[in-house]
């Protein structure tokens, strides 16, 4: 048996203790843990006492890093078990800090998921596939992370998907109408959107645009081919390389030939 014949208190930390047995120095605790187990002067401790001791303080040592990680923002099971598994905690510690927090309801993975697929949804034009993608890779199981993504309803997506085409389609452009609409749906693939939203969306979107910023853009186009077909072919061969590279970037037939009787005219 051995006798504590010292605490006193750190001065670097107010809540932590030395520990002194039988004259020397023998250990530091948290104030939690020296509470709890009435550590004072005098009492006597057993080498289990001791090694029990070292293992509620390892525990508290990593409750106390899980609670200052919580503090920036709420995380998910694996993502506290990662963080403590880098600051080289223990397995057994590990598991012991994860229960305690999810008994004081301090962890709670659906919740997590209910709350990350609102900012998402909210804050972010990403579409429910990526979200889920993202979910499970933070370590929520598929089950949570598919009742989750219910929040993000198709009502929901369409409206986010419709509003960002449109912006999209506003911005100024040198290539066609319909290239620019092959683009947007391939980025709403690429957003995590799926196949039956994003056609509603492409059909419900104002297909309208004014013909002037389509026929100049059918100019910039033709322009830059001419350029590059005319060091090489003439007449017959030229034209239709330019009707062709013009038809491959999706300007309609009418411009095109419109586009064409008036460089017949020049040539």
């Amino acid at each position: 048996m051995r006798t504590i014949t010292k605490v006193s208190k750190q001065k670097k930390s107010g809540h932590r203790y030395n520990i002194y047995l039988d004259g020397s120095f023998a250990f530091g605790v948290d104030e939690d843990v020296l509470i709890k187990n009435n550590l004072h002067k005098g009492l006597t401790l057993s080498e289990e006492d001791i090694a029990k001791l070292m293992d509620e303080e390892l525990l508290q040592s990593a409750y106390l890093l899980a609670i200052r990680y919580l503090s920036y923002r709420i995380r998910t099971k694996k993502e506290i078990e990662l963080y403590l598994q880098k600051k080289e905690i223990e397995a057994f510690i590990i598991e012991q800090t994860v229960r305690k927090l999810v008994n004081e309801k301090l962890i709670n993975d659906a919740q997590f998921a209910q709350s990350f697929v609102r900012d998402r949804m909210n804050q972010t034009s990403k579409g429910p596939q990526i979200i889920k993608k993202e979910l499970i890779e933070k370590g929520i199981n598929v089950k949570l992370a598919t009742e989750a993504i219910t929040e993000y309803s198709y009502e929901k997506q369409l409206d986010k998907t419709s509003k960002w085409v449109n912006r999209e389609l506003k911005k100024s452009s040198k290539h066609s109408f319909q290239r620019r609409l092959n683009n947007v749906r391939f980025k709403l693939m690429q957003k995590g959107f799926g196949q039956d939203v994003i056609n509603d969306t492409m059909q419900n979107i104002d297909t309208e645009i004014v013909e002037s910023d389509e026929r100049n853009a059918l100019h910039f186009q033709a322009e830059k081919l001419y350029r590059r077909y005319s060091k090489k072919h003439t007449g017959f061969e030229l034209r239709t390389k330019l009707k062709t590279g013009l038809y491959q970037r999706g300007f309609s037939s009418n411009l095109i030939n419109e586009y064409m009787d008036k460089l017949e005219e020049k040539m």
